[in-house]
């Protein structure tokens, strides 16, 4: 679902004329060396370029308002907006696709953001192996490019999400069962560093640096200006979508649980998802499973082997096949931006008495849903609670060991999980405390009832986890004091540490 021409032009005339920044005199000093040293790259409040810029996901980043946004073209661009930036201790964040769901994510009140939307170039090797890619691309970008070619890469699934944060957070993909996470299939990471140095990152060169950024985030170690990623022969992809009501859980449960633990694994093409949510012009509350196949049956109408038992759960009062590209179905399940957004995770392993688990925490989610419903409610505000199941299967953590593996901390030794997910989307910051104080407790109770049972797993997967949450620790011990060498490597005066604010710090 795309926005219309209308509300993106009242998107544009709220951000251009909205406001006047509340300046810092050194803040203004550094926009001012910058725009000095990077003519036509630096705006200002209340111009056309900086209304762009400021434009993200959520609302919550998009009332933000920085004293200038940065806006390199090139590497040389962004080592010199580093090295001003460092050099001048001027707090600042960076700005890939702006997906992020929390308030300063990656936007910054009254300092700098740098946005990269300008780095968007995509290059194909001779060979059709590797795809260059800036950070400033979206993924519709990418498949959009690639779509024709009949290639792919293992890259996002909403097609507005940006290339940079999902790689370095993770990135679950279609193609996450036969090639892993899209932070384990990039060939090499360009890379500016505090010091405005430009380094390779790859298994042949600066290898820890490598490590760290698959998974371990951007804002510890540098800004990447170019990721190298791994091309495959890709064509259409199979998808089934049913709509069932919230009571057929009993039966969906264990047959996602069933899938993820015996089907998946022995059948590397397969994706699934699993959502819950409330939508009153359905009847309330209810699931959406969605089953992905890389490779789609040769007769219209069969359903791929793997999926037969999860397809065939009675109660469905919708359902629908779709054949399509990539870039079809990322646009299909892509949301509007504007509006309050918030995320939430926590994960479990599926170990014996998953399904049952999984079972348990529904009446938890629906205890949250209905709380934010009737508040919501009480000053006319709509509100859309949502509750998903993701599986990180056992051929996925074989897959992430791949060149050393990488910085998540989940390995085959550890056993499949599921990563819960708790989304909200609402209208006004009336119900920001609530949203987040609820989706809160409602984690603290899964983490609660999955350790008496044995099967809490602690990973938190960054893409989706709220600023609070303590993502490093579900990494491990080891992994964590890890990335704290790399970045200390790489930063050794700490500056990304103290400057680039508001993501995820080690």
């Amino acid at each position: 679902m795309q926005y219309s021409l209308i509300a993106w032009s009242a998107v544009f005339t709220i951000q251009l004329g909205a406001f006047a920044t509340d300046w810092v005199p050194e803040i203004h000093e550094g926009c001012n060396l910058l725009a000095s040293q990077l003519p036509g790259r630096v705006s200002f409040p209340n111009s056309t370029q900086y209304a762009l810029s400021n434009i993200y996901y959520s609302g919550r980043q998009a009332e933000i308002h920085p004293a200038c946004f940065v806006t390199p073209e090139d590497t040389e661009d962004v080592a010199t907006t580093m090295k001003i930036l460092t050099s001048s201790s001027i707090p600042f964040t960076v700005k890939s696709g702006g997906h992020t769901a929390f308030d300063g994510g990656s936007n910054i009140a009254h300092r700098v953001t740098v946005d990269l939307v300008r780095l968007n170039q995509i290059v194909l090797s001779d060979d059709r192996q590797t795809v260059s890619v800036g950070p400033g691309n979206r993924w519709a970008n990418l498949s959009e490019t690639l779509d024709p070619l009949g290639l792919a890469v293992v890259g996002g699934r909403v097609s507005d999400v940006g290339v940079s944060g999902l790689i370095l957070g993770g990135g679950i993909s279609y193609f996450s069962g036969r090639y892993g996470w899209a932070c384990d299939n990039v060939r090499n990471f360009e890379v500016v560093l505090a010091s405005g140095e430009v380094v390779n990152a790859s298994p042949q060169s600066n290898e820890d640096l490598f490590w760290a950024l698959r998974g371990g985030g951007g804002s510890n170690f540098g800004i990447v200006t170019r990721f190298d990623l791994v091309a495959f022969e890709q064509g259409d992809v199979w998808l089934y979508t049913a709509l069932y009501p919230l009571s057929s859980s009993t039966e969906l449960v264990p047959a996602f649980v069933d899938l993820s633990i015996n089907g998946l694994p022995a059948d590397h093409d397969g994706h699934t998802f699993f959502i819950m949510t409330n939508l009153a012009a359905l009847g309330g509350f209810i699931i959406a499973n969605y089953l992905y196949h890389a490779t789609p049956p040769t007769t219209v109408g069969d359903t791929p082997e793997v999926f037969v038992k999860s397809a065939s759960v009675a109660g469905s009062f919708l359902n629908t096949t779709t054949v399509a590209n990539i870039t079809t179905h990322s646009k299909a399940i892509s949301e509007p931006y504007g509006g309050r957004k918030a995320w939430a995770g926590t994960s479990v392993y599926l170990g014996e008495g998953a399904a049952q688990l999984l079972q348990d925490i529904i009446p938890f989610y629906k205890e949250h849903a209905n709380l934010l419903i009737e508040t919501a409610k009480e000053t006319n505000e709509t509100v859309e609670p949502f509750f998903v199941y993701q599986p990180i299967t056992a051929n996925i953590l074989d897959a992430m060991q791949k060149n050393g593996g990488n910085a998540l901390g989940l390995t085959p030794e550890k056993g499949p999980l599921v990563h819960i997910q708790v989304t909200t989307h609402w209208e006004t910051a009336h119900l920001d405390c609530l949203v987040r104080q609820s989706a809160a407790d409602l984690i603290a109770q899964i983490q609660a009832l999955a350790e008496e049972r044995g099967l809490f797993a602690g990973y938190t997967y960054m893409n989706y986890a709220e600023k609070n949450q303590d993502v490093y620790a579900g990494y491990g011990q080891v992994n964590h004091e890890r990335l704290r060498s790399v970045a200390s490597a790489y930063d050794p005066d700490g500056l990304l540490r103290s400057l680039w604010r508001g993501y995820f710090k080690v």
